[in-house]
């Protein structure tokens, strides 16, 4: 990808989202909308989706993952592309459609495949990976999924970024949860501690989620604290 001025403002943008900035992510994503380039328009419409759905919105999300496809199309294999359809496989699963989840992800495989051999996908192909296992969650597959967490984490290695490296080990302990292994706890712990370490408050809180979910006693607690720094900072977490 050329370093123009608007792909290093969304790169700042998508960095502030990650760090639990939401007011100023979504700012700067509203305003990169604007952009003269049509694929810095359509990261911008999935950087502005994912944030909204964080906070459980998959429908409005929707509808930005819609405009992140409409603005490259879906004929050309372009990283932006495979992340609109990644965005609105994710935006299905939540209201509970896995066969429309699913049915995207092949699409977007598809697109993934013919990126991929030029190296140009890697951040793409993690979110890919994300989803694929969160399907095979919410399928009650649990094997499925920790055989997506896992790629996806090797993936994240070879992109070389401590975001998706945490993102991917958070997806490993959901799946682990699933999977009912023993240590989710302690794994959610150690997560939870990496991703704060790191200022990914995003991934702390659902960390804690997890922990709470596999009956950590202090994960409750962890949670709220976390959720009221994203509130204070523009976040949708009750």
């Amino acid at each position: 990808m050329i370093e123009t001025n608007d792909v290093r403002a969304w790169r700042r943008a998508v960095e502030l989202g990650g760090l639990g900035w939401y007011a100023r992510a979504r700012a700067d994503a509203a305003a990169l909308r604007r952009s003269p380039d049509a694929v810095v328009r359509s990261m911008a419409a999935s950087l502005d989706a994912s944030l909204v759905r964080q906070g459980g919105d998959h429908r409005r999300a929707a509808v930005l993952d819609g405009r992140a496809a409409a603005e490259v199309g879906l004929r050309t294999a372009s990283p932006a592309a495979v992340d609109a359809l990644v965005g609105l496989a994710a935006d299905a699963l939540g209201v509970g459609r896995l066969s429309t989840s699913t049915a995207l992800l092949t699409r977007a495989a598809a697109l993934l495949a013919r990126c991929e051999p030029a190296g140009e996908s890697p951040r793409a192909g993690v979110r890919y990976r994300w989803v694929r296992a969160e399907v095979a969650m919410a399928s009650g597959d649990g094997a499925a999924a920790e055989r997506w967490a896992l790629s996806a984490s090797a993936a994240a290695d070879a992109l070389d970024s401590p975001r998706h490296r945490v993102k991917s080990a958070v997806v490993r302990t959901a799946a682990a949860l699933v999977t009912g292994r023993d240590g989710v706890r302690g794994d959610a712990r150690r997560v939870r501690r990496e991703a704060e370490d790191g200022g990914f408050l995003p991934l702390a809180w659902a960390a804690a989620a997890i922990g709470d979910a596999a009956g950590d006693p202090l994960a409750a607690a962890e949670r709220a604290r976390l959720a009221a720094v994203l509130r204070a900072r523009g976040g949708p977490f009750d």
